[in-house]
């Protein structure tokens, strides 16, 4: 089952990504004309991708695994070096948050200086540059609610100095490891629960984010407008969620998300890693799975992070119940 979880999320990330792809910058209105309802991998767009091809939203969350299998107990320094080996290795596009704090730690050697810098350069730190590569936290830190909170904001600090983003990356990670390990649970109730845990952990690490509570609770309301990725972390996240929670299956939220428009890589990787967890690895279309172009490296990843999660499971006594470690256990909670 776990081995599933974690096939499913890392997976139907990256389809999420390569499906939408084709389509980032357009309108939804663009995306109709051309398309109808875009729903297979296409190719093309303005980066010229190939059907199947995923984008630096994937590359990125590769390289934070890398990072933190390579040493979770500290993973900055390695998920560092993976940035700029990918960074130095030529990609076809790097968003501007990550691009600037790239170049600025290459001067400064220091990842929380560099962003520091970008913050006082750009406007845009709330961008989603974070959320689309924070995945990997979930499973690094697997049942260590305090480890994955604070490794969730210290690698989106790394590029992004931004709480509001931070938070999403937060929650995010909580969220995914709750639909993950409490399978019992609805998704609003994943949802209500993961917004209670992000409280409490903003709190512990002295977050303070002034828009994401309200925004993303307002967003999941019944009736709610519809939110457009424009590329925010707040507009990701809440496009991300309405998709998930208003649609029944792995297919139909990630149709949902790519065809919104705008930032639409990243509104269907951020969906993929949620429904994919929900739904499980069996769930994704084999169209896409057997599309989607350099899949080794998921494979790899999910087997390794497997392997982690095992061998912690191994050493805890019962990771579902103890508290004194912030692990929560399966009891139904009010719904937002």
């Amino acid at each position: 089952m776990v081995k599933n979880i974690i096939k499913g999320a890392f997976y139907g990330a990256a389809v999420g990504d390569a499906l939408g792809g084709p389509a980032e910058f357009m309108s939804a209105g663009e995306i109709r004309e051309k398309y109808g309802v875009l729903k297979d991998m296409v190719g093309g767009g303005w980066l010229n991708l190939e059907p199947g091809e995923y984008t630096d939203d994937t590359q990125m969350t590769l390289a934070v695994a890398r990072g933190i299998l390579a040493n979770p107990t500290s993973p900055i320094e390695e998920t560092g070096r993976q940035f700029i080996r990918w960074y130095q290795s030529g990609p076809r596009d790097i968003g501007n948050t990550t691009l600037m704090s790239l170049r600025n730690f290459l001067l400064t050697g220091n990842w929380y200086e560099a962003s520091r810098l970008t913050a006082k350069t750009l406007n845009k730190l709330d961008s989603n540059g974070g959320l689309m590569r924070t995945l990997p936290v979930t499973f690094g830190y697997w049942g260590n609610l305090p480890a994955m909170a604070r490794w969730s904001v210290q690698i989106a600090y790394m590029t992004h100095y931004s709480q509001e983003g931070a938070t999403c990356c937060l929650f995010y990670n909580f969220l995914i490891y709750l639909l993950g390990s409490c399978r019992s649970l609805s998704k609003r109730e994943a949802i209500t629960r993961a917004l209670q845990l992000a409280d409490k952990h903003c709190r512990e690490l002295n977050i303070q984010p002034s828009k994401f509570f309200w925004y993303i609770i307002r967003h999941i309301q019944e009736g709610a407008p519809e939110v457009t990725p424009h590329g925010s972390a707040l507009d990701t996240l809440a496009a991300a969620l309405q998709c998930f929670l208003h649609t029944e299956s792995f297919e139909d939220a990630l149709i949902a998300a790519v065809n919104r428009g705008d930032d639409t890589d990243t509104a269907g990787t951020v969906t993929g890693g949620l429904a994919g967890t929900y739904y499980g690895f069996e769930a994704i279309p084999r169209k896409w799975l057997e599309a989607l172009k350099n899949s080794e490296p998921l494979e790899e990843i999910s087997e390794k992070f497997y392997r982690l999660i095992q061998s912690s499971a191994s050493r805890a006594e019962s990771p579902m119940t103890d508290h004194s470690r912030g692990w929560p256990t399966c009891r139904e909670d009010s719904q937002v």
